[in-house]
């Protein structure tokens, strides 16, 4: 009898137009217009790619600086070395092939000699060029000064600098970037995750008499009500994750939004933000005696405060929030399945992860609880 009640729960739940609409295309929409505004910022300033960069070597050029090149291309793969004629470089430069030309004429110091540094335009790619060419300047006039003047400590020295470089590492924070673009994403696929409360709400109303004819009519069936509440629970979450990882699908592969590689911890944060979801709309829908449009503006009035304080319309707002309300961040529902989302992409670890999840499922069991109390203890004079 579940699967049967399951089945056709499933269908009319996947058939509901405004709910169509609004928990699968709505998100969709929104996040194209987030790419559209921030994806050319999130690729060219947040996201880290090798600097392609082009280098000149004209006749008595530094070969110390040659081979910093070839280190910071094939051990650090930091740059990404093209060694041109000027001519050719220069027009590699203005078809924005490379971001930057280093033109080697010798070592620093010798008179008309030299390296520089072309650029025609400033950014992060600009800065990271410039403090290698910086980097290395001060490392030559060092080694320099002190082969001339205490020769005997060019060894030690050259020791000492090395050492130094070597807090210089290639590192990640996790699979994906760490930035204040990425929050909106993550606090719409939070808001998604909460716009399950109107489907939990429609199955609340389904089972208030009071409210619909087809829960007067399953008040005076044989079967108990709770045989005929957990397939359409369990139909109204189905439906929702579903519309969930399509629109994070929708995200990854076809905007190209890098959500993360921790394909298991993703799903999971969606199926429990799912289910939170769904309850929250459910409790809503079983308690007091409001009539159904109170009770839906109710829901969406919580679905969307929540979203707001979790970052979704204003930037570092979650964050003033952590910072002087503290606990109404550590149970607002949408910042717990943004900062899910968050910490699997800049932590190492899942203590964050964890703790964000298992507040969730705390959540879903105090919603789930109070809700079948209500239901259970619900009677009705006549219908």
């Amino acid at each position: 009898m579940f699967f049967r009640l399951y089945k056709y729960s499933l269908l009319r739940s996947s058939r509901e137009r405004l709910t169509i609409f609004w928990n699968l295309l709505f998100p969709i929409m929104l996040g194209s217009l987030f790419q559209l505004a921030f994806g050319n910022y999130t690729e060219k300033e947040v996201l880290f790619h090798q600097i392609p960069v082009a280098c000149v070597e004209e006749e008595g050029a530094d070969q110390n600086f040659s081979e910093l090149l070839k280190v910071l291309e094939s051990d650090n793969e930091l740059i990404k070395v093209q060694k041109v004629k000027k001519e050719k470089a220069e027009q590699l430069l203005r078809d924005e092939q490379v971001e930057g030309i280093f033109l080697n004429k010798g070592a620093p110091g010798q008179e008309e000699r030299g390296i520089s540094l072309v650029v025609t335009e400033e950014g992060i790619n600009q800065t990271i060029l410039s403090s290698i060419l910086e980097q290395y300047e001060r490392t030559f006039a060092t080694l320099t000064t002190i082969g001339t003047e205490y020769p005997d400590g060019i060894q030690a020295a050259a020791a000492l600098l090395e050492e130094d470089c070597d807090y210089l590492k290639k590192g990640s924070l996790g699979a994906a970037s760490a930035n204040s673009v990425m929050d909106y994403f993550y606090s719409l696929l939070a808001m998604s995750c909460l716009m399950g409360s109107t489907m939990g709400l429609m199955c609340a109303v389904e089972f208030k008499a009071s409210l619909s004819p087809l829960a007067a009519r399953r008040m005076v069936a044989g079967s108990g009500r709770f045989r005929m509440l957990w397939p359409d629970l369990a139909a109204k979450i189905t439906v929702q994750f579903v519309y969930i990882v399509f629109s994070t699908g929708y995200l990854m592969f076809i905007l190209k939004v890098p959500l993360g590689e921790q394909w298991g911890f993703l799903l999971l944060t969606e199926f429990v933000g799912s289910v939170m979801g769904i309850f929250l709309g459910f409790f809503i829908g079983v308690a007091g005696k409001m009539q159904y449009n109170t009770k839906e503006a109710l829901c969406i009035l919580i679905m969307m405060v929540s979203s707001f304080f979790s970052g979704l319309m204003i930037d570092g707002i979650q964050r003033v929030v952590e910072r002087y309300v503290p606990f109404f961040a550590r149970i607002n529902p949408a910042s717990l399945i943004a900062g899910a989302f968050n910490s699997l992409n800049i932590y190492d670890t899942y203590g964050r992860y964890m703790e964000s999840v298992g507040t969730m499922l705390i959540m879903i069991l105090i919603l789930a609880a109070g809700s079948f109390m209500m239901v259970r203890r619900e009677r009705y004079a006549g219908i």
